[in-house]
C-alpha cells in the first residue's frame, strides 16, 4: 500500500477512503506507549555532531552492535551526552564545530522503519495492498503518545521506496525533544527503528582560487600525472568509459555546452518546494534552481550563501565531453552522466535521497517512474555529520544488490570519515582529496574509514558564473576544492573498467578495486587510505589491461550515428544495427527504417571497419562518431555490420 503523499508530493494513488485525516490528531484515542527501548535499541541510540542518530537496528542488531565495539574513538564535534549500548551516560567534550561541518539541526521529519516481522504478518493477513496501510494504523496510536506529551500534531507525509513512513511534526524540536519523541514511537512492537529525516548538503568545497576562461587539457594535472594524479591517459582510458553509465546525487544539472551531450534521463527527487525552487515536489526535470538562499531561509542553514553549481562540477569530473573543441576532458568523458537531484537551496533530505539510492540503481520508488537504464555507479559528493541513518543503509544494501557501486567523499572537516554518512556507511567506496604535491588535502577527513584518495585541491571543472538563478549565457570554468571533486575520479575510473567488450561485473571490479596498487600519499595523519587511485593500476588488476599494459579485452563495434533531416530519398531502408554498448538502442536492431519528406529524424546505429566498401549516406545527412573522437565522419566512410574486433595497440587511445 502506498501512504499518500501530503502537500506539494506527487502521488499517483488517490487518499484511500478508510484514511479520514493525513493528521494524527492528539485528540483521538490514546494508549499507553509500550514497553521501553530494548537494550539493542537504547544501544543504538547515539549522537554524532549533535545529531541523534538510529534508535534500532540497521541492518540488523549484530551489525550495529559490531559497529559501535569496532569504531575508534574521535576526537571532534560530538555530543556532550552519549548514550553506550548499555545506557550507561559517558561524557564527551564538546567542541566547536570544524570548518566544513554543519550547524546543530532541529527536527521536524522523522523516518520510522517498521519490522519485516510486523510486513509479514500484514501482508499475511491483509494482502500487499492493505497492509503498510493496517502497520501504519496500528503505529499510530503510539505516534499519539509521543506527540501529545510534546504539545505537538503529527502527519504521514508519505511512504519511503521501502514501504515504511515519513513523518512530520508540526513544530520543530530540539535535540532532547527529538530524543524523546523517537524513544516513545521506536518502543512500538511494530517499529524497527525511528531517525531523523537529516537534512544533507553538498561536502563542502575550498575557496574556488581563479575563474578559468581559457580552459587546456595540459592544465589538469588530476588526470595525467603519474604519480600525484591519476594517471588517466593513453590505453588506461578504456575507451574513455562509453556509455557506462554513471548517476550523480548532487543539486542537478545545468546544460552546459561542454557536458550536455552526454547526459542520461535523471529525476529530481527534492520533495521540499522552498528547497526545490521548481515550485513542486519530486518531478521528472533534474535541472539545478540555484541553491542560492537569503538569510535564514533555511531553519539548519541561517547564513545566506551563493548558488554552487555544485552537481555540474562534480559531473564534469566524470563527463565532461573529449576532443571537442571546448573547455576540459572529463575522467570518462563518454560515460553517460544520469544526473539525480537530491539537494536544493536547503539542503536535502535522507528519505529523499535514499529513494534516489534505490531509484539509480534499478529499484522501485512508488510515484516515480522506473529508471529503466539503471546506473553502474553511482556518485555522491554530498553528506552530514551522523551516523550513517538506517534508510542510507538499506538503500545502499538495495543499490549493491542490483549491481550499483556506491562512491562517497570522505567529507572536509580535517576530521575522522567515521563521522560522516554516507562516507561511514557499509558497503560504501569512501574518498578523500589530494594535493598536486601529492599529500593530503588540509581539509579531507581521514582514518580507516577512508577507503581511497584521489585529487581534490585546485581542480579544473564545470560551473556557472551566476549568483542566483542558472543563467545559460554564464556557463564557466572554475578551479574548485573539496571531497567532493575527489569522489568522481573514482567513480569514473570503475565506469571506465565496465565499457562493452570489458565482460566486467560491477563485483569483479569492486574485487580488483580492493586489490589494485596505488600511487603513495604522503600522509600526516595516522591513516589517509591505502593511496592514490590509478587508472594503469586499476586496469591491470581488473585484467582490462597486460602487464605491458596493452589492451586485453576484445575491442567492440565502432559505432557512428547518421541523422537524417528526411530530405533525401537516400535516406531509405537504412539498416539499424543494435548499438551493443548502449541498452537504449536495443529496440532499434536490424529493422528498416525509412525517413519522411516532412522533416521527420532518421537516427541508427551503424558497425564500421577499415577497407569495408563504403554505404551511401544522404548529403544532408549529420553524422556523428559515438566512440570515437566525437568529430563529422565523411560520406565516403565504410560502414557495415561487424562482430567484435582484435585489441589495438599500445597507442590506443
Amino acid at each position: 500500500m502506498r501512504l499518500p503523499y501530503i502537500g506539494a508530493q506527487r502521488t499517483e494513488t488517490p487518499p484511500r477512503p478508510r484514511i479520514d485525516n493525513h493528521c494524527i490528531d492528539n485528540r483521538r484515542r490514546k494508549r499507553p506507549a509500550r514497553a521501553a527501548l530494548s537494550l539493542l535499541a537504547a544501544g543504538a541510540l547515539l549522537f554524532g555532531g549533535d545529531l541523534p542518530a538510529v534508535l534500532a537496528q540497521a541492518p540488523s542488531d549484530e551489525a550495529i552492535l559490531a559497529a559501535a565495539q569496532a569504531a575508534p574513538q574521535i576526537e571532534g564535534p560530538v555530543s556532550p551526552l552519549t548514550l553506550t549500548r548499555n545506557g550507561v551516560a559517558r561524557p564527551t567534550t564538546p567542541t566547536a564545530a570544524a570548518p566544513g561541518t554543519l550547524p546543530q539541526q532541529n527536527f521536524d521529519r522523522f523516518i520510522v522503519t517498521y519490522t519485516d516481522e510486523a510486513k509479514q504478518r500484514k501482508q499475511q493477513n491483509e494482502g500487499n495492498r492493505d497492509a503498510i496501510q493496517d502497520i501504519a494504523n496500528d503505529v499510530k496510536d503510539t505516534v499519539d503518545v509521543a506527540s501529545e506529551s510534546l504539545n505537538v500534531d503529527t502527519q504521514i507525509l508519505r511512504s519511503t521506496s521501502t514501504d515504511d513512513a515519513v513523518i512530520q511534526t508540526s513544530k520543530t524540536l530540539n535535540k532532547n525533544e527529538a530524543k524523546e519523541f523517537m524513544a516513545k514511537v521506536a518502543s512500538d512492537p511494530d517499529v524497527a527503528s525511528v531517525e531523523p529525516d537529516y537534512i544533507n548538503y553538498p561536502a563542502a568545497e575550498g575557496d574556488i582560487t581563479f575563474q578559468y576562461n581559457d580552459p587546456q587539457y595540459s592544465k589538469q594535472w588530476n588526470l595525467t600525472n603519474p604519480t600525484t594524479g591519476v594517471q588517466n591517459t593513453g590505453n588506461a582510458r578504456l575507451r574513455r568509459g562509453a556509455y557506462v553509465k554513471v548517476a550523480v546525487l548532487d543539486t542537478g544539472y545545468v546544460p552546459h555546452p561542454d557536458l550536455v551531450t552526454g547526459m542520461a534521463n535523471g529525476y529530481d527527487f527534492v520533495s521540499d518546494p522552498l528547497s526545490a525552487r521548481d515550485g513542486d515536489g519530486r518531478d521528472p526535470n533534474p535541472k539545478d534552481e540555484g541553491d542560492y538562499a537569503p538569510y535564514n531561509l533555511c531553519k539548519d542553514q541561517a547564513n545566506a550563501h551563493t548558488s554552487t553549481w555544485h552537481g555540474t562540477s562534480v559531473a564534469g569530473i566524470i563527463g565532461a565531453r573529449g576532443n571537442n573543441g571546448m573547455g576540459m576532458v572529463g575522467t570518462a568523458d563518454l560515460a553517460r552522466v544520469q544526473p539525480v537531484r537530491v539537494l536544493g537551496r536547503c539542503g536535502g533530505r535522507t528519505s529523499d535521497i535514499a529513494d534516489a539510492i534505490i531509484w539509480a540503481a534499478g529499484g522501485h520508488v512508488d510515484g516515480v517512474p522506473d529508471n529503466t537504464y539503471p546506473a553502474k555507479i553511482i556518485n555522491m559528493s554530498i553528506g552530514t555529520v551522523t551516523q550513517c541513518p538506517a534508510a542510507y543503509q538499506r538503500a545502499i544494501n538495495i543499490a549493491r544488490s542490483k549491481g550499483a557501486i556506491v562512491v562517497a567523499a570522505a567529507g572536509n572537516g580535517n576530521t575522522e570519515a567515521s563521522k560522516y554518512a554516507p562516507a561511514n556507511c557499509m558497503g560504501v567506496i569512501t574518498v578523500g582529496a589530494t594535493t598536486k604535491a601529492g599529500t593530503r588535502a588540509s581539509f579531507s577527513n581521514y582514518g580507516t574509514r577512508v577507503n581511497i584518495l584521489a585529487p581534490g585541491e585546485n581542480i579544473l571543472t564545470l560551473s556557472m558564473n551566476s549568483l542566483d538563478r542558472p543563467d545559460n549565457t554564464k556557463f564557466s570554468y572554475d578551479y574548485e576544492s573539496g571531497t567532493s571533486m575527489s569522489a568522481p575520479h573514482v567513480s569514473a575510473l570503475l565506469a571506465q573498467q565496465l565499457v562493452n567488450g570489458t565482460s566486467m561485473t560491477t563485483k569483479q571490479v569492486e574485487e580488483a578495486f580492493t586489490l589494485m596498487g596505488t600511487n603513495r600519499i604522503k600522509c600526516d595523519k595516522y591513516f589517509c587510505g591505502r593511496g592514490i587511485i590509478n587508472s594503469f593500476k586499476l586496469a591491470k588488476q581488473a585484467g582490462n589491461l597486460d602487464a605491458n599494459g596493452r589492451v586485453t579485452y576484445l575491442r567492440p563495434r565502432k559505432t557512428i550515428k547518421v541523422i537524417s533531416k528526411g530530405l533525401s530519398a537516400g535516406a531509405s531502408n537504412t539498416k539499424i544495427a543494435d548499438r551493443a554498448a548502449a541498452a537504449e538502442a536495443a529496440k532499434a536492431t536490424t529493422e528498416a527504417l525509412t525517413a519522411g519528406a516532412n522533416g521527420e529524424s532518421l537516427t541508427g546505429d551503424y558497425d564500421r571497419i577499415p577497407g569495408a566498401p563504403a554505404m551511401a549516406i544522404p548529403e544532408d545527412a549529420q553524422v556523428y562518431d559515438l566512440n570515437g573522437d566525437a568529430e563529422p565522419i565523411t560520406q565516403d566512410e565504410p560502414l557495415v555490420t561487424n562482430p567484435a574486433q582484435k585489441p589495438r595497440e599500445v597507442n590506443e587511445q
